[in-house]
């Protein structure tokens, strides 16, 4: 082999080792992009299925994350408000074990509120040997109206309740109450609270009185209930409400402009 053959041929392996090189770069920078795209691709999916799911509906992911259908966030603030609420045989006992059996289904601002709510009752007197059931009222159950969202991580829910309480057996409160019930989502403890979501209380509302003409138990029906806004307060203050007389008809509560967020303790107490 003459000289300019031997220079030849090295010269064309040194363009395939370079080939080879520049294509196991390129193959590398590809690799290295693709695992990128996968890192940063969620690992979970937060998805919330519509109970009334129709044909060709489809649910958007966005994030890893879906929106929440009004009927979920209802549900939710209804299940999750009603065990709260639920005093089975002390509410001096119950009460505060309710708070903290479902302490990851609410924010820590709410748990602030409802402690105080449940101290400034305890001394009171309203809590010893009472027992507490709060219930959706006949017709006035869920509706799309009944859920205001506030953007994709928050909504107001508006629960039409009916709240009993017994002491020693007599029955002692019997009345109709519009929970404004706040939800956002709240992804802090997934193990805990796999819905993702938390009560906040009443936001910036309060509860607030509903006249009895308001329930399906005089005659109206859902169809005429269009809460469109949140209620306000009543132009008694809290402490007036709770102390009324319980065997009484509640009284229908005039529109007023939301308030500041109520310090713990000043809950309503109807």
């Amino acid at each position: 082999m003459s000289s300019q053959q031997s220079l030849d041929a090295l010269a064309n392996e040194r363009a395939s080792h370079a080939n080879t090189r520049r294509l196991f770069l390129g193959l590398t920078i590809v690799s290295v992009v693709g695992m990128a795209l996968l890192w940063a691709k969620p690992k979970q999916i937060d998805l919330h299925i519509n109970p009334d799911l129709r044909a060709g509906e489809q649910v958007t992911v966005s994030n890893g994350t879906a929106p929440v259908p009004n009927p979920n966030v209802y549900s939710f603030a209804y299940y999750v408000w009603q065990q709260v609420n639920r005093w089975q045989t002390d509410g001096g006992a119950d009460y505060g074990t309710q708070i903290y059996n479902f302490q990851s289904y609410l924010t820590p601002r709410c748990q602030a509120q409802l402690q105080g709510d449940m101290d400034a009752r305890s001394r009171s007197g309203e809590l010893r040997m009472r027992t507490r059931q709060i219930t959706e009222i006949p017709g006035l159950g869920f509706q799309d109206n009944r859920v205001l969202s506030e953007g994709p991580a928050a909504w107001n829910v508006l629960l039409d309740m009916q709240v009993m309480e017994t002491f020693r057996g007599q029955a002692v409160k019997d009345t109709f109450v519009r929970y404004p019930v706040r939800v956002v989502r709240f992804d802090v403890d997934r193990e805990r609270n796999p819905f993702r979501l938390a009560l906040d209380c009443f936001g910036s509302n309060k509860p607030a009185r509903i006249d009895v003409k308001d329930s399906a138990v005089s005659g109206s029906t859902a169809a005429s209930v269009a809460p469109a806004l949140l209620p306000g307060l009543s132009d008694q203050p809290a402490s007036a409400l709770g102390s009324q007389n319980r065997d009484m008809p509640a009284v229908a509560v005039p529109p007023a402009a939301p308030v500041a967020l109520p310090a713990a303790g000043a809950l309503l107490k109807p």
